[in-house]
């Protein structure tokens, strides 16, 4: 149980600081320019109900957040099943579209802004995987013993997965946790 209360910890505490940088970008938002792909993140309702059932049985929602964020806009949804389950774990999908950066002297583009945030966000030590044919991801160990942290790009989209389970009461191996990020993000790569 102390599994479990230590995943669903780390996953509510994700949540809570993304939550936060939506809501401290403030302003007047960024808008996109005309060569990013993606205008807005995408709405949770796109990670397929089936990924999150595979990955989770018997999830709820625990939070979905969108809003803009500094040169962007973000999205984020986690489900959880704490309590509910036998095999009780979270899942967390974070959508940011990344806009052109025109304040430089140099325009940065989406898709240039994306692939900073990208290489920002993967650890040293993350393996790399494709997805589908041609999609290329980084998956690594997070902090939280059964978890698993996966970031890909698509155009000017930056998708981030997390996933943390507790089987028997202890946190999942890695190569589980590694395995269910991985197949929830080949849903997501057909879905974005």
């Amino acid at each position: 149980m102390r599994g479990a209360v230590m995943a669903g910890g780390a996953a509510v505490l994700a949540a809570a600081a993304i939550g936060g940088g939506l809501v401290l970008a403030g302003g007047d938002p960024d808008v996109p320019g005309e060569d990013d792909v993606h205008a807005s993140a995408p709405d949770c309702a796109v990670v397929p109900e089936s990924a999150v059932a595979e990955a989770l049985t018997d999830a709820v929602v625990e939070s979905a957040e969108s809003g803009p964020r500094p040169g962007g806009h973000t999205t984020v949804c986690a489900w959880t099943s704490l309590g509910r389950a036998e095999a009780p774990g979270t899942l967390r999908v974070e959508f940011s579209a990344l806009f052109t950066d025109t304040s430089g002297e140099e325009p940065v583009s989406g898709v240039q802004h994306t692939e900073g945030a990208l290489a920002a966000v993967v650890p040293r030590g993350g393996d790399e995987v494709v997805l589908g044919a041609h999609v290329a991801a980084h998956v690594w160990a997070e902090r939280a013993p059964g978890t698993a942290g996966l970031a890909f790009q698509a155009d000017n989209l930056l998708v981030r997965v997390a996933y943390s389970g507790v089987s028997g009461g202890d946190p999942v191996e890695w190569e589980d946790a590694r395995e269910t990020a991985v197949r929830v993000a080949e849903r997501l790569v057909e879905a974005v």
